[in-house]
């Protein structure tokens, strides 16, 4: 998936985990046999390259012929669950696994697929009750070391074996998504994953300045969490990025825990705002729909797949209809249709769901502001700017709706406040053409022409809400 947290779940899948053993008995006799063309075994290669290239689809439709066909073949019944998983077919998936747990119950690779699934559909104390099992079937003088050995000791154990190391990371990762950061932090410690003492907030701010990869930065600030349990700003900055790429339970955990901690009132009133118009506020987003709408965004982003992208969307607005995202994406589907009024009847919807969601105001705004509907248009940017006020996109929007309506001290006072706040943070050049016509406009008065377009880089696309 898009987020390294998720990556690394389908990483620790690919290995296999060096220090669990296969299943046994009549399904591994028969992956062993030499492959036809239209074998299990050659169907779930088939499966494997299509998904290797990038044709999601294609892989999921010949995981199921291959499961279909030998029912007993444990590799492609994990091929299909695991297919059906990224797909989004979570009922599809669930039978896979369920299927491949009854055929080798003590399969340890089984239990790891359904440890990732029980993860990312909420099933939390299922995940680590599959990981304990793991554990449980190791020698006891291993399972003595890897407990209870001193720290010191644990970090080469680690670095000798990365599947053990992605094993410690799934746990910690399950912890925390539970909401159970404490536990997190101590397994974390515990295992050398973090030293004391050491300033990680400080490194992680070096990556995100000194331009680290999307990822390294991700996992310098998880390491500042976990390491640096008073860094409210770090832990904020964790919650925004996490908001940002769509996990909406885990960012709103870490925003709430670092506004519980900041000394700073405004810090705190900042919190409490993000929480209420970014979150959803009171209404908390379900672990199935969040990752439903995950998977349904890259299925219509990355794969072009509008109509399997469609049905996942509204999957997640039945689990949690005041999930004010799904809305917007609804919409973008029908604008990529030429239904503009069937965006603006998504976003409506969206708006009635959740009162308080600044993006889907946005939005709502743009799609008015472009049919030139300008009285509709100026009620939803001025709900959007008084719900989020640094919004240099919707201030200048805005403003163009009411110039277009004639409201000319309404203009400027949006345009001054905008260009203001866009020099202050962004640099002028951003609000150059916005602040020439205002200038314009205070010389010589109104014009025939609206205000221009703000810049791109001031409006904020889609793909955040």
């Amino acid at each position: 998936m898009s987020s390294p947290m998720t990556a690394r779940v389908r990483v620790a899948l690919a290995i296999a985990l060096a220090f669990v053993s296969v299943g046994t008995g009549m399904a591994g006799a028969q992956e062993q046999r030499a492959p036809t063309p239209e074998s299990p075994g050659a169907l779930v290669e088939r499966a494997r390259a299509a998904y290797a290239q990038g044709r999601h689809r294609e892989a999921l439709e010949t995981a199921r012929r291959a499961a279909g066909a030998t029912p007993r073949s444990l590799s492609a019944l994990l091929a299909l669950g695991g297919m059906a998983e990224f797909m989004g077919e979570f009922d599809e998936a669930y039978q896979a696994y369920a299927q491949a747990q009854a055929l080798a119950p003590n399969d340890n690779v089984t239990r790891y697929r359904v440890a990732s699934f029980a993860t990312r559909i909420g099933d939390y104390d299922r995940a680590l009750r599959e990981l304990d099992a793991i554990l449980g079937t190791q020698p006891k003088s291993m399972q003595f070391f890897f407990r209870w050995a001193p720290a010191f000791l644990q970090k080469p154990l680690l670095k000798r074996s990365p599947a053990l190391e992605q094993f410690v990371a799934l746990q910690i990762d399950i912890l925390m998504e539970k909401g159970d950061v404490a536990e997190a932090r101590r397994l974390a410690r515990r295992h050398a994953i973090v030293d004391s003492g050491r300033d990680y907030c400080a490194e992680a701010d070096a990556k995100k300045t000194g331009g680290g990869s999307a990822d390294e930065v991700f996992k310098a600030f998880r390491l500042a969490v976990l390491g640096q349990p008073s860094a409210a700003d770090c832990i904020w900055w964790y919650g925004q990025w996490l908001t940002d790429e769509g996990y909406m339970r885990l960012g709103r955990l870490m925003v709430e825990e670092s506004t519980r901690m900041t000394s700073s009132q405004e810090n705190k009133n900042s919190g409490h705002r993000f929480v209420r118009i970014r979150l959803g506020g009171p209404r908390p987003v379900a672990k199935r729909a969040e990752s439903l709408f995950l998977i349904a965004k890259q299925r219509y982003l990355r794969d072009g797949d509008v109509e399997g992208a469609a049905r996942l969307f509204d999957e997640s607005l039945r689990l949690s209809p005041t999930f004010a995202r799904p809305y917007s994406y609804k919409a973008r589907l029908a604008l990529d249709d030429g239904d503009r009024e069937g965006a603006v009847r998504w976003l409506r919807r969206g708006v009635e769901a959740d009162p308080d969601s600044w993006r889907t105001w946005h939005n709502l705004g743009k799609v008015l502001l472009a049919a030139e509907r300008w009285d509709e248009a100026e009620h939803a940017l001025a709900k959007t700017v008084d719900l989020f006020p640094d919004d240099v996109g919707g201030r200048l929007a805005l403003a163009r709706a009411l110039y277009a309506q004639g409201k000319w001290d309404g203009y400027r006072k949006q345009t001054e406040y905008a260009v203001g706040f866009a020099r202050g943070c962004c640099g002028a050049d951003v609000v150059k053409e916005p602040a020439g016509f205002l200038d314009k406009f205070q010389r010589w008065g109104p014009g025939a022409v609206l205000p221009p377009t703000p810049d791109p880089r001031v409006i904020l696309g889609w793909n955040q809400d």
